[in-house]
């Protein structure tokens, strides 16, 4: 049974982004008010042979997140139509909040699931990481490690991931002296960390750092002193404010948080990473899936898209392929599997203001 009280949890960085309550794509399936066990209808045989039943536990009742949910089920569920080559059934649960993921799992259990897909917010994804028996995809960041001999892996779509392709972004630039702009901010805190950590592991210099907290811009100037780059680690407002304080040609970089659907002006110019749904609309390996037909807001959109790859990923992984020979192209970004339990996600390119 689903719990009656929602847990009040921060949403992270996607849904904090939207200025509007999201909305599902028009057509998309509403939410059962209880957590039940759903079977779809199998398709044709997989290339594998094998027949693969994913259980995904998404919060579709919850008060807080549940249009977020349906906007990452749609993915998920459109990743699916587009897949006709195989032989996957899909049962979900639905969740009210995490107090009912053992329930939730124990009927996807008995409903004959082989693999479990999320659940998407952060205390859900480590709370069944520590119980699972069955081979999991949850769709949120795990800051420690799965149990030993267990498989679970995490797909996150966390901003902090993209610290270290800005980096290789930057040094393939021959960037050597970049400073990173911080504030007082969580979301840009944890932006500093992912990038003084990233920057080291790609052989560079300690990372020149100015807080912009109050910014001053004679100080600012000062400490650009030399500096052949700069690193936005805010979200899209202060990154727009504090560029407007820059010298128009010092190049400056950035992750997606600034990759708006109205770009603003003093942004014109930066270069940043990612996913490929937005920036290669057209990659052959995601092109057939259909793209949501609600007006979505572009940091909604990307909880479609992780849907996408939620499919796609965790149907790899069911049919019993080796995770460090799969290798996925497309939607969140270019997916592979090292030793670890984090999906790694390498990212395209743009510039705000460049054609997308």
């Amino acid at each position: 049974m689903a719990a009656s009280v929602a847990i009040a949890q921060p949403s992270g960085y996607i849904l904090q982004q939207n200025q509007q309550q999201l909305q599902p794509p028009p057509g998309s399936k509403p939410a059962t008010t209880t957590a039940v066990a759903t079977p779809a209808m199998p398709q044709a045989s997989n290339r594998s042979g094998k027949a693969v039943h994913l259980g995904l536990l998404l919060p579709l009742d919850s008060p807080q997140l549940k249009e977020a949910a349906q906007v990452l089920k749609a993915g998920f569920d459109a990743a699916a139509a587009a897949n006709l080559d195989s032989n996957t059934q899909i049962s979900v649960a639905s969740l009210t909040d995490d107090a009912a993921i053992e329930a939730g799992y124990q009927q996807l259990q008995s409903a004959g699931a082989s693999f479990i897909v999320g659940p998407m917010t952060r205390q859900g994804a480590a709370r069944l990481a520590q119980h699972s028996k069955l081979p999991a995809l949850v769709l949120n960041t795990l800051e420690q490690a799965p149990p030993a001999g267990s498989k679970v892996w995490s797909l996150s779509l966390a901003v902090e991931t993209e610290a270290p392709p800005v980096v290789r972004l930057l040094q393939d630039d021959g960037r050597q002296q970049p400073v990173l702009l911080f504030n007082a901010e969580p979301l840009s805190q944890r932006l500093r960390t992912a990038f003084t950590e990233a920057w080291p592991a790609r052989g560079g210099k300690p990372l020149r750092e100015v807080d912009v907290s109050n910014p001053d811009p004679e100080q600012l100037n000062a400490a650009l002193s030399g500096a052949d780059a700069v690193i936005l680690a805010l979200d899209s407002k202060e990154a727009a404010a504090n560029r407007a304080l820059l010298p128009a040609s010092l190049a400056s970089y950035a992750v997606s948080l600034v990759n708006t659907q109205q770009p603003v002006p003093s942004l014109q110019g930066v270069r940043f990473v990612d996913m490929p749904w937005f920036l290669m609309p057209e990659h052959p390996e995601t092109r057939g899936i259909a793209r949501p037909s609600g007006n979505l807001t572009r940091a909604t959109e990307r909880l479609y898209a992780l849907g996408v790859d939620a499919y796609r990923l965790a149907s790899a992984l069911a049919s019993g392929k080796a995770p460090a020979q799969i290798k996925l192209g497309g939607a969140t970004g270019d997916l592979r599997l090292g030793k670890g339990w984090q999906v790694q996600r390498d990212l395209p390119s743009s510039v705000v203001g460049g054609t997308q």
